[in-house]
């Protein structure tokens, strides 16, 4: 994950000093270090903090403030890309969610917390994609980029899976709100502190480059390059609807189901989180060599053979080593790359938006009908595994007919 010596600079690229790359990095390294407290104990909460039972509402919870976040996407992704401002709606966002979590410690009932939830999410859900705009902007290697802010994700995610998991016990749901709210301040604070602005390349070198990215662009989608970024897209939402009708509510089904602790889950997630840090730079690294597509073909054919093995799995020990394996930074990284590449330089936070908003829907959906399955129909969250399989061979059929690759894209 090194960076080059100095500042970065490459051919008809803006000069980026490196302590804003680290600064980004280190920024989002704390926010996810809050948002996997509140993902992989955010349903447990609900039914055994709170003592919420009803599966959908529940699935609801998990998934409507997601919804309502992304109204919130594109606003801030055509603002970004109309003002080429990135910053503020990062450090906007931090700072919502870290008033939601402290809001989060004296809230005692579900609608509550649903409306709080929504709030945030309506400023927060865009920050990652204004994170992956700022970064491709600075850096040739359009995937490598990617997959370092996803690495460094990782780590986040990682070390806020352990110590949820460790200090659960100790501290609560309660304590770990508060130290997810402080985390996301200091978040804010290192993007202002450390981070600006990249200025806009100038110069006949930029046409050089593409011509065109100096070009206005009212409205790229009627571009063939952004309708194949759609059908990325789609596949991307049909792929993550069924992971997480599951994943969601993994705490609960390994707690309550099969019989696993608190402390199983934080390993369980900790672990895929670390073991997600070298995915995720090969997967930039292998995007980057051999294309876009393979990655993504790859990602989605693990999590249909990922979910049939755990279909019959009862142990909660055997569960929680398969729930080590990393699969979404393959899918992640490559698509995020795919979006840099069919995108120009104004268009770049809508592009990166409309990859974010494609998973953010399978985040949203997938819980709410995961949860609606439990309830009515299957009775068991074991049973929302087939319908991940099921989502998982649609979307990699999606991405083998009708997306090419786009990586020769970028080198034109």
């Amino acid at each position: 994950m090194a960076l080059p010596e100095g500042d970065i600079e490459r051919p008809s690229e803006p000069i980026v000093p490196r302590r804003f790359i680290w600064g980004i990095l280190l920024g989002f390294a704390f926010f996810h270090f809050s948002a996997s407290i509140f993902w992989q104990f955010g349903s447990f909460y609900l039914f055994a903090g709170i003592g919420e039972t009803a599966f959908l509402l529940i699935g609801l919870i998990g998934g409507l403030p997601i919804l309502v976040g992304l109204a919130g996407v594109y606003l801030w992704g055509s603002l970004s890309d109309r003002w080429h401002r990135r910053l503020p709606f990062i450090i906007i966002g931090f700072l919502a969610q870290s008033v939601s979590f402290f809001l989060y410690i004296f809230i005692q009932d579900s609608l509550t917390f649903l409306i709080v939830t929504c709030a945030a999410y309506l400023f927060s859900l865009a920050t990652v994609p204004m994170a992956n705009a700022y970064l491709t902007e600075a850096r040739t290697f359009k995937g490598g980029a990617v997959g370092i802010l996803l690495a460094t994700s990782s780590v986040g995610w990682s070390v806020g899976a352990f110590t949820g998991g460790f200090l659960f016990a100790m501290i609560g749901m309660t304590g770990l709100f508060f130290l997810g709210s402080i985390a996301l301040v200091v978040a804010a604070l290192v993007i202002i502190v450390f981070v600006r602005e990249i200025p806009q390349a100038k110069g006949p070198a930029l046409s050089q480059v593409n011509e065109q990215d100096s070009v206005p662009s009212p409205n790229p989608w009627w571009k063939p390059k952004m309708w194949i970024l759609l059908v990325l897209a789609l596949a991307v939402a049909i792929g993550s609807l069924g992971v997480n009708g599951f994943a969601y509510f993994f705490g609960v089904y390994l707690v309550s189901e099969i019989g696993g602790t608190p402390l199983m889950v934080g390993i369980a997630n900790g672990f895929a989180s670390l073991f997600g840090l070298g995915v995720t730079l090969a997967a930039g690294h292998g995007s980057d060599r051999i294309g876009r597509k393979p990655i993504i073909l790859l990602g989605f054919a693990g999590y249909g053979v990922f979910m049939l093995v755990y279909l019959f799995v009862f142990n909660p020990w055997i569960a929680m080593l398969l729930w080590f394996i990393p699969l979404y930074p393959l899918i992640s990284t490559a698509s995020y790359a795919a979006a840099a590449d069919l995108s120009r330089v104004k268009e770049r936070g809508r592009a990166m938006s409309t990859i974010a908003t494609a998973n953010s829907l399978g985040q949203a959906i997938g819980p709410i009908i995961g949860g609606a399955l439990v309830q009515f129909v299957l009775f068991t969250l074991r049973g929302n595994l087939p319908f991940a399989i099921v989502t998982s061979i649609i979307a990699f059929s999606i991405v083998l007919v009708l997306v090419p690759e786009t990586l020769h894209q970028r080198k034109k």
